[in-house]
């Protein structure tokens, strides 16, 4: 696979949860690609859909509609024996690092489970290799060996994540999804994982798709940003170009709300206007009880997906001149 190889293909995701005779939909008709070895950050507001999408990529939950491809197959048209078998190559670390490890066993014991749930796969590993392997990856995510036989709530809440990135890590995955791991961690805790997680995505050319609401942590760690809102995905570019060119009305209003010294954005005081429900919303733009910019077309039509520049995308009328 090359550099430039697509690792993960999403086409047309959906899920509608049923609410009585009315569906939520979390996630509408959500496409992306992610290459080989690189980061997509995955950004928006809570409830937009960003947790419900991790969970579909790994066929977590099953979608309504859509379809992925990853390292080139079909993933949901696998069997459940072949899916299992392929999900050694993808793997997920949580948000909250205590509540994804077992309380009841040891840091030793949690790190090692990958290998014994998947020791008919991985080729019946010993347990002297599977020892020797934990050790070493306690090493790579610089948790001290002596911690082996403690238990999670015996270790810092940015311990307990180097533990879940560690146990990510056991199967030698090739893609990580990241679902806010650092949102629960003081400020000076999140440098540290994010620079762990940059340092092992380069000596192990990890791809990853890393969500959070919060843009300054995504702008330091994703090579290209997605912005959802409510379960669409209304832009996505390359980092620079997002920051330096936001064009969707929400993009720009999230890069408002990020705090900065000296910018004078202090007197910004968050998104006006009436949030839409998700269940049964009606054919037209999900921003538009909101949006600053918003003309008649945005309240009966919705927006299609257009390319504004290589690789920037944005689903809003104020761009689309074909009508």
């Amino acid at each position: 696979m090359s550099e430039n190889e697509i690792i993960l293909k999403a086409e047309h995701l959906a899920k509608y949860f049923p609410i009585g005779k009315k569906q939520l939909k979390a996630v509408d008709d959500v496409s992306f690609e992610l290459k080989k070895g690189k980061t997509l950050g995955v950004v928006g507001e809570s409830g937009c859909g960003k947790s419900t999408l991790a969970r579909l990529i790994l066929n977590l939950i099953e979608p309504n509609a859509g379809k992925i491809t990853f390292m080139d197959k079909d993933f949901l048209a696998m069997t459940k024996e072949e899916q299992r078998k392929m999900r050694r190559e993808m793997q997920i670390v949580f948000q909250n690092p205590y509540l994804s490890l077992f309380p009841h066993l040891s840091i030793e014991a949690n790190i090692a489970e990958p290998f014994i749930v998947n020791k008919n796969i991985i080729g019946n590993p010993s347990q002297k290799e599977i020892r020797q392997r934990v050790m070493e990856l306690m090493d790579l995510v610089s948790v001290p060996q002596e911690y082996a036989g403690a238990y999670p709530h015996e270790l810092s809440g940015g311990q307990q994540q180097r533990v879940g990135i560690a146990r990510a890590l056991a199967l030698n995955p090739k893609l990580i999804i990241c679902d806010e791991p650092v949102s629960s961690l003081d400020v000076s805790i999140q440098a540290q994982v994010l620079n762990l997680l940059k340092d092992l995505q380069d000596q192990r050319q990890l791809s990853y798709i890393f969500i959070a609401h919060n843009l300054a942590v995504v702008q330091r760690i994703s090579d290209d940003i997605a912005v959802m809102y409510l379960g669409k995905m209304v832009e996505k570019a390359p980092t620079k170009l997002m920051f330096s060119n936001p064009l969707h009305p929400y993009t720009k209003a999230l890069l408002k709300s990020v705090p900065t010294i000296g910018t004078g954005n202090a007197e910004f005081k968050g998104i006006e206007g009436e949030i839409p429900s998700p269940i049964n919303p009606p054919v037209r733009c999900r921003f538009c009880t909101r949006c600053p910019e918003v003309f008649d077309r945005c309240r009966v039509e919705m927006p299609v997906t257009i390319e504004i520049e290589p690789d920037h995308f944005v689903a809003c009328h104020l761009y689309d001149k074909s009508k």
